[in-house]
């Protein structure tokens, strides 16, 4: 697993890039580590057809892989992110995520990835 402490956490919708995000980083300037949870606000038939009306998952690196979370669990000021060997591979990280955030930031972060991820 990769571990973190994101030091930023960004949850946000934004129309004109038909996007909601949750970007979580090391740094407060986004820099560092980073792990962003994306998906289109609207998808279209092309979407569907390739596989892509789900959510992306981003590394600080621009790898990028759609789908791929076996789970996810939120605890009071951490978040665990098990990927499945394809998503693991393409990130470029062994079995996902661990990012330790500030315990405040649990209300927006849970919010988010309810919306997201379900």
């Amino acid at each position: 697993m990769r571990r973190f402490k994101a030091k930023a956490l960004a949850v946000a919708e934004d129309p004109d890039l038909n996007t909601y995000a949750i970007i979580l980083a090391e740094q407060s300037d986004g820099s560092g580590m980073r792990l962003e949870i994306q998906k289109s606000l609207l998808s279209n038939e092309q979407d569907r057809q390739l596989g892509l009306d789900t959510y992306c998952l981003c590394t600080e690196e621009g790898s990028t892989h759609y789908g791929g979370i076996v789970s996810w669990t939120l605890a009071h000021d951490s978040l665990e992110v098990e990927l499945d060997a394809k998503a693991a591979d393409a990130l470029g990280v062994e079995g996902g995520f661990v990012v330790d955030f500030a315990p405040e930031n649990r209300p927006a972060l849970k919010d988010g990835l309810d919306r997201v991820l379900g």
